[in-house]
């Protein structure tokens, strides 16, 4: 962080000023690290890979495979990320033939919102979509990982922490490089990068997801299943509350909630291995 502040922390702290809501300091941050996001990226990844090489009671990827079949939460992670990148090609490329359906079908979804989401109820949704906040979730995130550090919990630690932080840098890297310009119509919303991917959606997605994944093994089948709703209940009503504010376009969300779903999965294959080795 001292070194990005060295280098080039003064003209990027000029140009976050000109953002939507430039005056919150998160997003004035968040701006300052943009042109720092490939080297952030591959110094989180070396990091991560560092970290797993020391976890206690470590298994070759070889001998878990042979334990385990990884085959289902490998497919659904190349899954969501084949059906991802598909969608970003379609919105980048408007020389692709699905582009204008594409384009049809988030116009569309823009107009409802327009013509359907009242005053009042546009007030409730901010409040909803509050719990995707970057904000929000940071304080979240640290919590668990005080909790899952005060109990040893070291490889859901390690999921916990690498997987969340993996999803943050890619979707703000993603946003630098596709930049697909916002929704027109924000309604004075506070809003920093660019719309594609949503990163409130995907945030949301891998948040509460691990959470589930993390909580699921330590509590009563009951329980589980009562916080399997809760946090799929906050997943999807953050995610439409994202297209009702007219905050994002309707494949924002969708691309948001693939990314979420292949980091969670690949989550899901590390703590199945680590649940094991307890």
């Amino acid at each position: 962080m001292a070194a990005l502040w060295l280098f080039g922390a003064e003209q990027a702290w000029a140009q976050s000023r000109d953002l939507a809501g430039g005056s919150s300091l998160v997003f004035q941050v968040l701006a300052m690290l943009d042109a720092w996001m490939p080297v952030l990226l591959v110094t989180w990844l070396v990091m991560g890979v560092l970290a797993w090489r020391w976890l206690p009671r470590r298994q070759t990827f070889v001998l878990y495979g042979s334990q385990r079949s990884v085959g289902v939460p490998l497919s659904v992670a190349a899954g969501c990320l084949l059906v991802f990148a598909m969608l970003a090609w379609v919105v980048v490329y408007p020389e692709h033939a699905g582009h204008a359906r594409l384009m049809a079908a988030d116009t569309g979804a823009q107009q409802w919102a327009q013509d359907h989401v009242s005053a009042p109820m546009r007030e409730l949704l901010h409040v909803l979509t509050a719990a995707g906040d970057v904000r929000w979730l940071v304080v979240m995130v640290l919590l668990v990982a005080g909790w899952l550090a005060l109990g040893a919990q070291w490889p859901a630690l390690w999921a916990w922490v690498f997987f969340i932080g993996l999803n943050g840098l890619v979707v703000r890297l993603l946003k630098n490089l596709l930049d697909r310009a916002r929704p027109e119509v924000l309604h004075e919303m506070l809003t920093s990068g660019a719309s594609f991917p949503s990163g409130h959606t995907s945030g949301a997605v891998v948040v509460y997801g691990l959470l589930w994944l993390v909580l699921r093994d330590r509590l009563s089948p009951g329980a589980s299943r009562v916080l399997a709703w809760v946090c799929g209940a906050l997943v999807v009503t953050i995610a439409l509350s994202r297209i009702l504010l007219q905050a994002h376009f309707a494949s924002d969300v969708l691309a948001g909630a693939l990314l979420g779903l292949a980091w969670c999965a690949l989550a899901a294959m590390v703590l199945g291995r680590a649940d094991r080795q307890n």
